[in-house]
């Protein structure tokens, strides 16, 4: 068994993880091994357009992660086994993955949600969920440690939401709650709602203050691969927080400006 797949399906999918995983060595498999398993069904909504299969798609992986926890013989899948092997190895908690599959069924209707609430136990469930397990992989199980990428792990899910919301809009999705209902032809033209702004700044800053509380904690060194994953999250909410801010005309970043971005974050130690 070998993470060999698990790596090439993150470096074509998620390259900023493919590059964060990497900073933590020998253990870098088992990252990439959480963060393959993340695609694998973070991309159901995106591959299967019908919401029954995509639900069908989802159970699949959930009973693979409950062989996995109930001492069966793992599936023979790519991702499936180097899973199962990280997960031993690491003895990592099944809470986190069931919490992020609770988060994940909302996936395949839109994603859509009523309340903040809601949509705050998505990311907690989700980026947060996975940055936590990432941590615990490393070998790291502190408190402090595992608040901290609590904290950076939501708001790398919050940016990494706000990156995505013209494909999520363009399939119908409706992820960010807002006071005021949203005329759909404003997003179909390209043009950002002022109460979708309004809701942005509020979840933006939200997130800010969450991940500047995150650096003020006392974390172990052995966990900063993983919590480097976030680190772009800074670079896409300081803009969703100011006035003015357009979700359709959000640029990505050349590799150029992505790696030296990792890089200088890796010099500094500030992930």
């Amino acid at each position: 068994m070998t993470y060999d797949a698990c790596a090439a399906l993150v470096h074509d999918h998620d390259r900023d993880r493919w590059a964060t995983a990497r900073l933590a060595g020998p253990l870098a498999g088992r990252l990439h091994a959480l963060y393959a398993f993340n695609l694998e069904i973070a991309r159901i909504p995106s591959v299967v357009s019908e919401i029954a299969l995509a639900e069908i798609r989802l159970q699949w992986w959930r009973d693979a992660l409950d062989e996995i926890f109930s001492g069966r013989a793992p599936r023979r899948h790519e991702v499936v086994l180097p899973l199962a092997e990280t997960i031993e190895a690491a003895d990592l908690p099944r809470e986190l993955f069931e919490a992020l599959f609770d988060a994940r069924s909302y996936d395949p209707h839109g994603p859509a949600f009523g309340d903040r609430p809601l949509f705050d136990a998505y990311l907690d469930g989700t980026a947060a969920g996975l940055m936590r397990l990432g941590v615990l992989s490393l070998g790291v199980a502190d408190q402090e440690t595992d608040l901290a990428a609590r904290e950076a792990g939501h708001a790398a899910g919050a940016a990494a939401l706000i990156r995505a919301l013209p494909a999520l809009y363009a399939r119908g999705g409706d992820p960010i709650p807002t006071e005021d209902e949203l005329v759909r032809n404003d997003l179909a033209e390209g043009r950002t709602p002022e109460t979708l702004r309004k809701a942005l700044k509020d979840i933006a800053e939200d997130a800010l203050a969450r991940l500047s509380a995150a650096r003020r904690r006392k974390v172990d060194p052995a966990a900063r691969p993983a919590l480097f994953a976030g680190f772009r999250a800074e670079e896409t909410l300081r803009p969703a927080a100011r006035p003015g801010f357009e979700v359709f005309a959000q640029a990505e970043p050349s590799e150029f400006r992505r790696r030296a971005g990792l890089a200088a974050r890796v010099l500094t130690g500030r992930w």
